[in-house]
């Protein structure tokens, strides 16, 4: 066993990716990264007790793309190892997906690994990144607006995907094939300063090493790995904040900003990523701008304010509560669906409404002598049913009012200024339920009854109303 290989089996153990008995796919493109990879595990193999399978993709996009095929067939039966190959047309799926090629390429390959882990009870997925992967890596999500996710880069075990060669760089590795005398197959392509990563590798990376310092690649690695460890641990605490100050529903996710405002800038960051896990199928549109964004809206002195997010989400800042969701526009017709009328008002009749998402009213129409005591409770009203026409249960409308007593006489208040006088969040406003007259707001449950309903002396007909269960 050469250093190469022990460096190797060491850092396989410290990071515990195999155990005895386990099956691996070794993903195998025929590069010098993959042929060392497979060569090394090939070595490796009786020491760790593991078996290997290899797969290899054709892609569909370069003319060679058939003899890296039969370099990596002919490689894995000169060695006797279990090989399946794939091929797809791939340009064609990031076209019809409208995806980069790389990144279409990268999701194939990982559905086909998966694929042979479930068929042939594999245990893990090996893969042929390497110290240099990392600083490429590294350096393009700075150069992105990543933050310290960012920095913590390409991790050595990540669920059932491992990575051997993080311990070694690129020069390390042809070194080994070199003293091997093993071949493999070239990219052209890779040659290519056409996309980012090429940039970095060709010219960036190079620069550094020669006119900064040699050992740079190895000096970002072990920094990376630093920012991993900052990163779990930071993770791990905000998330134990989200707990205590989100709610979450269908509809999204409540931020309790009052809860939140004496903890570190990082956790709140941290907690603001979270909520954008929930919320998107990925990441990879989300960029630090856009935390940036949030965190504007979370410190903003403004009472209501709102940003707008990739993924068609959008954050809400309305007092002391923000809210994430869904850009959801509600137009006026949808919003006629969801009301329940009641239009005979006469005493001895009871009516039952299950509200959506808010309970079951118990709608009694009464006759009223002045001796019964009027209910306090926050989600039972009584009304003075002469008054009243028809009523609705529905969500607010532009035109609604409500009428508050001031200085003993009924004043008209506009519904929606109303609302910012209570403080009701803006994201809530339009789920909202109101019991109205027309556009005469009764009623906001668990707030205020319009005074021009209340029993007086005069009564003799009430509408009493009670929401089941608080109102939940």
């Amino acid at each position: 066993m050469n250093n190469f290989e022990n460096k190797v089996l060491n850092f396989i153990r410290d990071n515990e990716m195999v155990k005895a008995g386990d099956k691996v796919i070794v993903g195998f493109s025929g590069g010098a990264d993959s042929t060392a990879l497979i060569t090394v595990l090939f070595t490796l193999k009786e020491i760790l007790r593991i078996e290997l399978i290899a797969a290899h993709v054709n892609h569909g996009i370069r003319e060679e793309a058939g003899e890296d095929a039969d370099f990596t067939r002919r490689f894995c039966e000169e060695r006797g190892i279990r090989y399946h190959l794939l091929e797809e047309d791939v340009p064609q799926i990031a076209e019809d997906n409208r995806l980069s090629e790389e990144e279409a390429g990268r999701i194939v390959r990982y559905d086909f690994f998966s694929q042979l882990v479930k068929s042939e009870g594999a245990a893990k997925i090996a893969i042929a990144h390497h110290q240099n992967d990392v600083a490429e890596t590294f350096l393009h999500n700075i150069f992105r607006g990543s933050g310290l996710r960012g920095g913590g880069s390409i991790r050595p075990v990540r669920d059932n995907v491992i990575r051997p060669l993080l311990c070694v760089t690129r020069d390390e590795i042809e070194e080994y094939l070199k003293e091997k005398e093993i071949s493999f197959c070239t990219d052209a392509t890779n040659l290519e300063n056409i996309h980012t990563r090429n940039k970095l590798r060709n010219k960036v990376i190079p620069y550094v090493e020669k006119e900064i310092n040699s050992s740079a690649v190895e000096h970002i690695y072990r920094a990376t790995k630093d920012f991993a460890m900052a990163e779990d641990y930071i993770r791990d605490q905000a998330f134990k904040v989200f707990e205590e100050v989100s709610e979450k529903d269908n509809n999204g996710i409540r931020i309790d900003l009052k809860k939140l405002a004496n903890k570190p800038e990082i956790i709140k960051k941290y907690v603001v990523l979270r909520c954008f896990e929930i919320l998107t199928p990925n990441r990879k549109d989300i960029t630090a701008r856009h935390v940036d964004a949030v965190m504007s809206l979370i410190s903003s002195k403004e009472g209501t304010s709102r940003v707008d997010l990739p993924y068609n989400l959008t954050a809400i800042r309305s007092y002391e509560k923000m809210f994430l969701a869904e850009n959801k526009d509600c137009n006026e017709s949808e919003k006629e669906d969801d009301q329940l009328v009641i239009k005979k008002l006469e005493i001895g009749q009871k009516f039952k409404l299950n509200i959506p998402r808010f309970g079951v009213a118990t709608i009694d129409i009464m006759s009223y002598n002045g001796e019964t005591s009027i209910p306090r409770d926050t989600y039972t009203k009584w009304f003075d049913c002469d008054r009243i026409q028809e009523v609705i249960f529905r969500h607010r409308k532009p035109d609604d009012y409500i009428c508050i007593e001031q200085n003993g006489a009924a004043k008209k208040k506009k519904l929606s200024k109303f609302m910012t006088d209570e403080k009701i969040p803006v994201s809530e406003r339009d789920d909202l339920w109101i019991l109205a007259d027309g556009n005469h707001c009764l009623w906001v449950p668990g707030y205020r009854i319009s005074c021009s309903y209340k029993i007086s002396d005069n009564t003799k007909k009430i509408l009493a109303v009670a929401i089941d269960n608080g109102g939940n």
